[in-house]
């Protein structure tokens, strides 16, 4: 009786490869296969599906989301969707570093992709120091980077089709929301905005520090020292002699130049850089 053998038949090296390559391509044909299914879903969702979302947004291409978790969310999409280019307008007071540590992470992402990113910050970001951290951050990570005394509204425009602004007077409400711009000729409109100002802002010299300034105004001085004593806003206000807008003012620029989140930091901040020492006695004088 004839033992079958359990060992394998050699085989040719050549043969071993030719099963291997067929293998692979058969992998790859399925996979193109799929490529071109995906290609026809977005192909449909393009010509179908965005149309008929604008028409049930009334035609006007505008759509509000309402919420931080909302909001957060439509930012992270709208960072993977990106292919080209993200323009925006950041004005106003820097965000609190959390928030800054979470924009940088998505423009690094988005800038490791080949997507280009230009930023116009309020002057602002320049006198405090997690802002110009942010802003060398990503310079350095290849972002262009300006500044401007004044700036519109928030605004961020990708790939010249898509426009987020805040809704009107949002600031009177103290739960985020973003307007979601569809219609072409807003988000042109969106465009030209951002490139006027693009002209008139200044480049970020990331190597050179901010000019700092020798201490406090005298009506600052007077305000950090009325904060000592416990004075509140609106006492405070009275006794300087302005109205109680321009006392918000003068604490926000105070808490921007001492990088300070509230009063007692601010004083903390005020203390260690001589800036309760009456201004006569700071520069001298008896």
């Amino acid at each position: 009786m004839q033992v079958q053998s359990d060992r394998r038949q050699p085989s040719l090296p050549e043969a071993q490869m030719g099963r291997i390559l067929a293998s692979a391509r058969r992998v790859i044909g399925e996979l193109a296969g799929k490529v071109e299914e995906l290609d026809r879903e977005l192909a449909a969702i393009h010509t179908d599906a965005i149309p008929a979302h604008l028409d049930r947004l009334g035609g006007h291409g505008v759509e509000v989301f309402r919420g931080a978790a909302d909001v957060a969310r439509l930012l992270e999409d709208s960072a993977a969707a990106v292919t080209g280019q993200v323009l925006s307008l950041c004005p106003g007071t820097p965000p609190p570093a959390a928030f800054l540590v979470a924009d940088r992470r998505r423009d690094e992402e988005v800038l490791g992709r080949g997507v280009s990113i230009r930023t116009i910050h309020s002057e602002s970001m320049l006198r405090v120091p997690r802002g110009r951290a942010h802003m060398t951050a990503l310079t350095k990570a290849g972002a262009q980077i300006r500044t401007s005394a004044t700036l519109p509204y928030r605004l961020i425009v990708l790939d010249a089709a898509l426009a987020f602004v805040p809704p009107p007077n949002s600031g009177d409400d103290p739960e985020p929301a973003m307007v979601v711009v569809r219609n072409p000729d807003l988000v042109s409109l969106f465009v030209q905005t951002f490139e006027y100002c693009w002209q008139d802002a200044s480049p970020v010299e990331v190597d050179r520090p901010p000019r700092q300034r020798p201490g406090p105004t005298t009506r600052q001085y007077q305000v950090l020292r009325l904060m000592q004593l416990g004075y509140k806003d609106e006492a405070i206000a009275r006794e300087i002699g302005v109205s109680s807008r321009t006392m918000r003012r003068i604490v926000r620029e105070l808490f921007e130049q001492l990088d300070a989140t509230g009063r007692f930091s601010a004083g903390i901040a005020a203390q260690a850089r001589g800036w309760l020492i009456p201004p006569r006695s700071r520069n001298g004088y008896p």
